[in-house]
């Protein structure tokens, strides 16, 4: 797939997460990591696919980072101009972060019936 990555600011092309655990692995290690999971998690529960999910997320960032939101964004936007992670962003971080650490195997499963 051909994503702009919010965690490194580039666009590349990878292979696509098989998962969600990968697809989330994607978009940590940077300190808006909550904000970025959050939004994946809203765009999955709303019944998107993996892929089209992270290119969503990655196009949302990218457009925000250089001033070119679409006034339905906009609308939207709290006044301070950053996104907001949300509780389940941080949940899910830290639920692939216990995984990893082999302490949460079924967490993930258990947030969200598509994970």
């Amino acid at each position: 797939m051909y994503w702009y990555n919010p965690t490194t600011r580039t666009s590349e092309r990878v292979e696509a997460p098989l998962n969600d655990e990968q697809a989330i692995q994607m978009l940590a290690g940077d300190p808006a990591s909550a904000t970025f999971v959050s939004q994946y998690a809203k765009l999955r529960h709303s019944g998107m696919q993996i892929e089209t999910a992270l290119i969503m997320v990655g196009h949302e960032v990218r457009l925000r980072r250089h001033d070119r939101m679409p006034v339905r964004l906009a609308e939207r936007e709290r006044p301070s101009g950053r996104m907001r992670p949300s509780a389940a962003g941080y949940a899910l971080l830290m639920a692939l972060r216990l995984r990893e650490e082999g302490k949460g195997k079924n967490f993930l499963g258990s947030l969200h019936p598509n994970f």
